[in-house]
């Protein structure tokens, strides 16, 4: 089979989008069109385009393509190529993955509000649709009222390094930071207030342990500020705000790390049914967790036993801390029993006994 993946997703940085081209890997010959600074295969073309120029340029590949078993559409900004390939080239199949779930009605801007209505009309007309958990499904199937629950596939991802990767130079960096005396803790949603990291930060000084709080991630300079004075009023523990890092620096300073803070806002309902890959990238370098109380994660917590659910941090951090070995080998066990392969064959024979049906 041909599959050609579009996608407007940064291949450098999209966790899911280099899991989507794994997954139809498996399926037939990946052809895809996203942004980034190098393809994954020979099969693959990067762009640095506008949104404009993308949808015309991606449109274009798929014409010289011509031949186009399955369609995958990733997440919003695909829909408006998707629709136009579909229309033109007539792909056998069509599948949409909408990793996120935005509503009309919550969305503020113009342009994210276009999106929600062409997502919809796209899913209404997509042979199959894929979502991030079970939670997202019933919502979708719900709102867009469709006749199919969408598919759930899971952001099961593990961070890797490449052969590139010098593990020792990406040591040296951090060996300043790494002291055996204080409890290693890490998010990688930057310092962003709108997922609580200020209260994160506040509840510090009500930790057992003495800490030290690693913030990754690319940061709005108030939100920083604003982190930066909280963190300067705690004389025990230490904030280190690091900005973003590249895969392979992250994976190591998870490995260095104790516990990984997972925290999203509920705000709207993409944030409170929040489909993480933080958790599981926590989850693969072995560290036990502390989770907001966003249904997902707190049904992750309370059924796997792999961190604690609390939007205060303190509770759910002093929890780890005090039966941390056991915290830890639920972890263990938990990436045991839940591959990455698994999940991929898990989706892989759903999305094949899908076709099949439609063959029928």
């Amino acid at each position: 089979m041909n599959i050609l993946l579009i996608s407007y997703g940064d291949l450098d940085y999209d966790g899911r989008l280099r899991s989507l081209l794994s997954l139809f890997s498996r399926i037939g010959t990946v052809y895809s069109y996203t942004r980034g600074s190098k393809a994954l295969s020979g099969n693959g073309v990067v762009c640095d385009l506008s949104y404009g120029a993308f949808v015309r340029s991606s449109v274009e590949y798929a014409k010289r393509l011509h031949d186009i078993d399955i369609l995958v559409l990733d997440n919003r900004k695909a829909t408006i190529p998707g629709m136009i390939i579909k229309k033109k080239i007539k792909p056998h199949y069509t599948i949409q993955d909408s990793r996120e779930l935005y509503l009309i009605n919550e969305v503020k801007h113009f342009s994210g509000k276009i999106g929600c209505i062409f997502e919809k009309k796209m899913a209404k007309e997509a042979d199959i649709v894929i979502c991030a958990n079970e939670e997202r499904a019933k919502i979708m199937q719900r709102e867009y009222k469709l006749s199919n629950l969408p598919l759930t596939y899971e952001n099961l991802r593990q961070l890797e390094y490449s052969s590139e990767d010098n593990v020792e130079e990406i040591a040296e960096k951090f060996k300043n930071y790494i002291n055996n005396d204080e409890v290693r803790i890490i998010s990688s949603s930057g310092c962003s207030i709108a997922r609580t990291n200020d209260v994160l930060v506040r509840n510090l000084k009500n930790v057992e342990r003495k800490c030290r709080l690693f913030l990754v991630g690319s940061s709005d300079s108030k939100e920083e500020a604003i982190i930066r004075d909280l963190a300067s009023k705690d004389k025990v523990n230490s904030v280190t705000i690091l900005g973003q890092l590249n895969q392979a620096e992250l994976k190591y300073l998870i490995s260095q790390c104790h516990i990984g803070i997972v925290n999203y806002g509920q705000y709207d309902t993409n944030n409170k049914y929040c489909a993480s890959g933080k958790l599981y990238e926590f989850v693969y370098e072995g560290i036990p967790v502390v989770t907001t109380t966003n249904p997902p994660l707190k049904r992750m917590c309370d059924q796997e036993q792999i961190g604690v659910s609390d939007d205060n941090y303190c509770d759910g951090l002093n929890k780890v801390i005090r039966d941390y070995d056991q915290y830890k080998n639920n972890v263990k066990v938990f990436a045991q029993l839940h591959t990455i392969e698994q999940n991929d064959s898990d989706i892989c024979n759903k999305i094949q006994a899908a076709i099949n049906s439609s063959n029928g």
